[in-house]
């Protein structure tokens, strides 16, 4: 059993990038627990007084005071309060196209799901300044949502002191596309393209998603498949050179990712079909 203060639910609303959907105050009993289980959304909790343990992918991590854990949409999460020094926390749940990129510039992600936070006035001001916001609705939750980015504003600035500035979203995608077209033609990954940006592959995915529309992965397969087409127009060179040469494993590979995104058109008559119109 728990004891959670009064809660209230907002929508996100059309087109707005970032929401706090629900917020509150919670006083756990002793071993008080969540269970395991997936979340759809992120959820930050600020631990002010108490310990407990915060588990996901079942790696534990002891939180206490001024100390916090967010939870990652898709990854298995538990908590459970300690029966002698049972937690108290301010939590909140939020979503939006910029929910994986407030994350991040906080530091949170799939392998770093903790953080530590100044017990100031400042700080705790805020979060209960948000907890009264929520309780009085009056501003369709953008004042709630107002105060908890400057929570996270604090985190990511402390984040930032710490390992240095930040690359913008789009320069993430920019880099990601630099390094696409540079090593195309090789074995390369999604978690290679990640690695070399230097985030993780759930947030590149996103980036992609709302930059430029289509998967990493969608990107790449395109990519090699505008090379290969460009390479037809070498006579010299025959499907299985062009198949290597743009990144796919083998011809019978080339030929069925080509004919899938050409409507039943084959790389041979793809490429029978452009030298009849160039010959005419």
């Amino acid at each position: 059993m728990s004891y959670s203060g009064k809660r209230n639910y907002f929508s996100r609303l059309p087109n707005q990038s970032l929401a706090v959907t629900e917020c509150g105050l919670t006083i756990c009993d002793s071993g008080h627990r969540a269970y395991a289980r997936i979340y759809g959304h992120y959820s930050a909790h600020f631990v002010l007084e108490g310990k407990g343990i915060y588990t996901v992918n079942g790696k534990d991590y002891p939180i206490s005071a001024g100390e916090g854990f967010m939870i990652i949409p898709d990854l298995p999460a538990s908590y459970v309060a300690d029966n002698n020094e049972p937690w108290k926390y301010i939590y909140a749940n939020f979503s939006g196209p910029d929910d994986a990129a407030i994350a991040h510039y906080a530091g949170l992600n799939d392998t770093n799901v903790t953080f530590t936070f100044d017990l100031s006035e400042d700080m705790v001001s805020d979060l209960y300044s948000m907890l009264r916001c929520n309780e009085k609705q009056g501003a369709k939750g953008y004042d709630v949502t107002g105060y908890f980015l400057l929570v996270m504003s604090r985190l990511i600035k402390a984040n930032t002191e710490k390992k240095g500035d930040f690359y913008l979203p789009e320069h993430y995608v920019q880099k990601a596309i630099s390094y696409i077209e540079d090593n195309y033609p090789y074995n390369i990954t999604i978690s290679d393209i990640a690695s070399f940006v230097g985030i993780d592959r759930t947030y590149l995915y996103r980036l992609f998603l709302k930059n430029i529309k289509i998967s990493p992965a969608k990107y790449l397969t395109n990519y090699r498949l505008e090379r290969a087409k460009a390479m037809m127009e070498h006579e010299s060179l025959t499907l299985h050179d062009i198949a290597l040469s743009s990144g796919f494993y083998d011809t019978s590979h080339f030929t069925k990712v080509f004919t899938a995104h050409h409507n039943g058109t084959t790389p041979g008559k793809y490429r029978e079909q452009k030298f009849s119109k160039d010959k005419e």
